[in-house]
């Protein structure tokens, strides 16, 4: 081989070594950079409900310390679903993320025969933004009942007549009302609606005679006198309903259906990335104003934890619902 030819060989080596290189430094400095363009969270709640209410408290202080806009782009419908699909087929590059929650990623893996994405595999958690939402059981102020055991007798008398609404198939309301009825016996007919408010103009005119449904959207009602609170679906009473009581005051202990919200990048986003994402939402949950916002939706915050501790929380909630759902007997 002559002089001519291995100096060829070895520029082709390098011209080679290069092109393997560019591509890697070139994601270095895009992660270093990050973020250098807008956000945006994919939420899978409609307009005005708490979840939306949630991820617009976050964003505000959370965009001032990424220095970039973080858009809230809702996607409501099939139980969350179509939101956490879309985040989990979405580039790893930290600019899509979720708000997701106990449905999406811990009651979902129960309910559906088949899922278009994987609780664990699909996501890189980013950090819990918070805990204990317990839902509350209202029903027409005209209805002649004035406390749980009254309703459920109320039902019981009336069988398949009596039907409780939710906000769709696989909503918090649904999977509560079905193991409503397992724990009690009743036979209620569900009613799914395309979000909490129609439900709850239904209930109002007593076209349905029960819902499970968030603090949020029923007590302004409660407080008018065109509802009244039964119950709380946690065991002890929520400081947010200090006056409602909860599961095991009106006899039905073992009855928890409370839930979470928390945030996931796509599976495969760079560590640093999700490390930037999780600084500036822990600073957002640790803003005062922001704290008041996400309180004034019934919503409480929880110590911030790291990615790695969320991601096992995530596992143990697979876990707690799986009998839970499989108690109610729904399933999609």
């Amino acid at each position: 081989m002559n002089t001519f030819t291995r100096r060829r060989q070895t520029l082709g080596l390098l011209v080679a070594g290069m092109a393997a290189i560019t591509p890697l430094r070139q994601g270095v400095a895009q992660t270093i950079d990050f973020p250098n363009k807008p956000l945006r969270i994919i939420c899978g709640f409609a307009a005005g409900g708490s979840g939306d209410a949630l991820a617009r408290a976050l964003v505000q202080e959370a965009s001032r310390v990424l220095g970039q806009p973080i858009v809230v782009e809702n996607r409501p419908g099939a139980a969350t679903n179509i939101a956490s699909e879309a985040v989990a087929r979405a580039a790893p590059d930290g600019y899509t993320i979720l708000l997701g929650g106990s449905f999406s990623h811990a009651v979902n893996p129960a309910l559906f025969a088949k899922l278009p994405y994987d609780p664990i595999k699909s996501f890189s958690p980013i950090l819990q933004v918070t805990e204990g939402g317990g839902q509350i059981i209202v029903v027409p102020a005209s209805l002649p009942v004035n406390t749980l055991q009254e309703f459920i007798a109320y039902a019981k008398r009336e069988g398949d007549k009596v039907s409780y609404a939710s906000s769709g198939l696989g909503s918090p309301g649904h999977i509560a009302g079905a193991f409503f009825n397992q724990r009690t016996g009743l036979n209620m007919t569900h009613v799914p609606y395309k979000g909490a408010s129609e439900a709850i103009r239904d209930l109002v005119s007593q076209q349905i005679q029960m819902t499970i449904t968030s603090p949020a959207a029923a007590m302004a009602l409660v407080k008018d006198g065109r509802l009244r609170a039964l119950a709380q679906t946690t065991p002890t009473r929520s400081r947010f309903v200090p006056d409602v009581p909860a599961m095991n005051e009106v006899g039905l202990r073992d009855f928890n259906i409370d839930g979470w919200y928390g945030l996931f990048a796509p599976a495969g986003t760079p560590t640093t990335v999700v490390a930037k994402l999780h600084s500036a939402f822990a600073a957002a949950m640790q803003d005062v104003l922001t704290r008041q916002r996400v309180e004034a939706a019934s919503l409480s915050m929880p110590a911030v934890q790291t990615p790695e501790s969320f991601g096992r929380f995530v596992e143990s909630e697979i876990r707690r619902w799986e009998p839970i759902v499989r108690a109610s007997g729904a399933s999609l």
